[in-house]
């Protein structure tokens, strides 16, 4: 998969749920898609949950992440798909 075409799939998954998102909420969102690497709070931000819920998913190992030095991190395209997929 091209890059262009993931980025066009976070686009319209942004558009899709940014409805219910204010408009200076949205920029913030947008912007969150040009990360290559997300932390636990922006994987909060998109899934609009707590922090301490993706603490929770990570240690029930239900979301996919990456471990480097003890610090967490997650692939945009691997959180996306995964909310794709669903249970």
């Amino acid at each position: 998969m091209s890059e262009n075409s993931l980025n066009i799939d976070y686009k319209s998954v942004l558009a899709r749920y940014s409805g219910s998102v204010e408009s200076g909420d949205s920029s913030d969102s947008a912007r969150l898609f040009d990360r290559k690497i997300w932390r636990v709070k922006d994987v909060a931000g998109f899934l609009g949950c707590s922090i301490g819920h993706v603490y929770n998913l990570v240690s029930d190992e239900k979301i996919p992440k990456r471990k480097k030095h003890g610090l967490l991190f997650f692939v945009p395209d691997e959180i996306l798909n995964w909310v794709l997929e669903g249970d």
